[in-house]
């Protein structure tokens, strides 16, 4: 709106001038910025028009671009859980968000997730409340693939020292195309920046005389996958987990039961024992049937490996030079 310089004029509120100028008055005076505007009112400068903005999650897993956000805002582990549909991946990972909602972790203490509804959402058909009659856990869908539950949590004897952890769960209905396709599987974000690995046999299939041949190929052949299409596997975690143990823990000759697991060990640790970081084996129960205990101590045994193993750097292999003559020579290749 027009404004005047004549104290009594009204013509910002009626738009009639006092001295009856139609157009042209000489009293009238320039606009002002909207800034300047702004200025006049305190706390707001240009430079600070208002709150910082801020960015709030909807408590599902997070997409690879939140996921990398998180990343670049500060340091947090990475990994991957793969296997056969039916292995117990997602049980084990609602096992773990349900030993920090009842504080039975003993080694570490929950601070913060943004992924409190994906926890929720794996835990919820084995809750009493679902009116389900036993519990059993919802599959990861196709499209949950490259989708990350975030965990932040402390050491117990140490509150003020943060670990994000960023954990992906390849659905098992692709694990037979990421087997197949080198090209699937080279595309798996979450692999690609993974630091640790863990490979799911289930027992289920390995008591079974005629599934257990195929369970144990299909895991050979993804890790071998995986060696061909990683940047580094040397720079990998990987863990074995013979999971659902009760089939074997309850078999009627367990003796034999053991015995076929310690052979597949061996097999494993002579084929891919120097091609990762580490490897080890973990045998676990996350939602046993029969009245048997879940395997906490053996799962925690495995959360803290995620996050009390060192990350292996990258080093140059060739010294860079300080004054090159173009930047793709800083290294002295060309």
């Amino acid at each position: 709106m027009p404004r005047c310089s004549h104290p009594n004029c009204r013509i910002a509120d009626t738009g009639l001038c006092l001295e009856g100028h139609k157009q042209g008055c000489p009293n009238l005076l320039p606009d002002e910025p909207a800034v300047a505007s702004l200025s006049n009112e305190p706390g707001l400068t240009p430079d600070n028009t208002g709150p910082e903005p801020r960015r709030f999650h909807t408590g599902e897993k997070l997409t690879v671009r939140e996921g990398s956000r998180l990343l670049n805002e500060r340091p947090a582990r990475v990994v991957l859980c793969a296997g056969s549909q039916e292995s117990g991946k997602t049980t084990f990972l609602a096992r773990i968000g349900e030993m920090f909602r009842n504080g039975t972790f003993s080694r570490y203490r929950f601070a913060g997730s943004l992924t409190l509804w994906g926890f929720e959402r794996a835990s919820w058909m084995a809750t009493v409340a679902s009116g389900t009659g036993r519990p059993i856990t919802k599959r990861t869908r196709r499209i949950e693939n490259d989708t990350f539950l975030h965990l932040r949590v402390h050491p117990e004897a140490d509150p003020a020292h943060h670990v994000d952890l960023l954990i992906s769960d390849l659905a098992g209905e692709t694990f037979p195309t990421a087997i197949a396709s080198r090209e699937f599987c080279a595309d798996l974000q979450a692999l690609n920046r993974a630091d640790h690995l863990v490979m799911f046999i289930d027992c289920d299939r390995l008591t079974n005389q005629v599934l257990r041949h195929q369970e144990c190929d299909n895991a050979r052949a993804f890790l071998q996958r995986v060696i061909s299409v990683k940047h580094n596997p040397k720079n990998l975690h990987l863990q074995v987990v013979f999971s659902r143990w009760d089939y074997v823990f309850c078999h009627s000759d367990k003796s034999a039961q053991e015995k076929f697991l310690e052979a597949i060990e061996a097999d494993f640790t002579k084929r891919f024992g120097v091609s990762f970081a580490t490897l080890n084996f973990k045998r676990i129960a996350a939602r046993p049937d029969g009245g048997i205990r879940p395997t906490d101590a053996e799962i925690q045994t495995i959360f803290a490996h995620w996050l009390e193993s060192s990350l292996h750097q990258p080093i140059p292999t060739a010294a860079r030079s300080q004054q090159p003559a173009r930047d793709f020579s800083a290294f002295g290749l060309v």
